[in-house]
């Protein structure tokens, strides 16, 4: 009996120490995946980092040339840019999409879209970006924004949202400054809209950046733009670099975001 009461105790003993390394082992499974994820997510944002980088070197070794001239593309209706203004009698800084009066184009999945300000909103006021696909009901993105310290131009990188255009579909992009979040008819919202298009052949081939100037010939707005502003951001202190991007804007009658 006592033998039987043994073999049958170190049945058990094994089951256990079974079970722990099994446990053990798990864990250190996971522990495993999730160096691995940080792993991951270390070396996109090293991509990331190096891919932005590389661009602006691109640019800060860019011959700056003659102002760029945007020829508008052929179809689209006249849209409105919606600024901001007074709201329920109080007023509140303006803000300005930084696109033109009609459906403007970009050929990247993931452009940076820009918009100005022209005074740093109160603390209380929170700055809310919203993307809405054209056939969509509920908005790719709705997120507030960093707070604005400054007057002046500001970016949105669309790849820091994961997101990216469709081909040949338009958006409704728009900022938001929100004074009072429980009653958001006392918004301040400026407008824009973009279409994303196919690749012009133009910049096929050995051309990996084009200029501002190339993508404001091809009527690229966004692009153009992003080109030009990521030569400001490469050089700030360089007048042509500004006076590029302060042309595309007049062209657009976007003169109050001129710096």
């Amino acid at each position: 009996m006592r033998q039987r009461i043994t073999r049958k105790g170190l049945v058990l003993l094994a089951g256990a120490t079974a079970l722990m390394l099994a446990a053990v082992a798990h864990g250190t499974d996971q522990v495993e995946q999730r160096k691995a994820e940080e792993a991951k997510q270390q070396s996109d944002a090293a991509k990331r980092a190096a891919s932005a980088d590389s661009r602006l070197a691109s640019v800060d070794a860019a011959p700056l040339g003659e102002n760029p001239v945007y020829q508008p593309p052929l179809r689209g209706a006249p849209r409105d840019r919606v600024p901001g203004g007074l709201r329920a009698g109080r007023a509140l800084p303006t803000p300005l999409a930084l696109s033109p009066d009609h459906l403007a184009h970009t050929a990247s999945p993931d452009p940076s879209l820009f918009w100005h300000i022209d005074e740093a909103p109160p603390a209380h006021v929170k700055i809310v970006f919203t993307l809405i696909h054209e056939d969509g009901i509920e908005p790719l993105i709705e997120t507030p924004l960093a707070r604005v310290r400054q007057a002046g131009i500001q970016r949105i990188r669309l790849a820091e949202f994961g997101v990216r255009l469709d081909p040949d579909a338009e958006y409704e992009w728009s900022v938001a400054l929100v004074p009072d979040s429980a009653q958001r008819s006392r918004d301040v919202v400026t407008t824009g809209y973009i279409l994303r298009v196919a690749r012009p052949a133009e910049l096929d081939g050995e051309l990996k950046l084009a200029s501002a100037n190339t993508y404001a010939s091809l009527g690229l707005w966004y692009d153009a733009l992003e080109a030009a502003s990521d030569a400001v951001d490469a050089a700030p202190a360089e007048a042509g670099r500004r006076s590029q991007r302060d042309a595309l804007l007049r062209q657009a009658g976007l003169e109050s975001a001129l710096d």
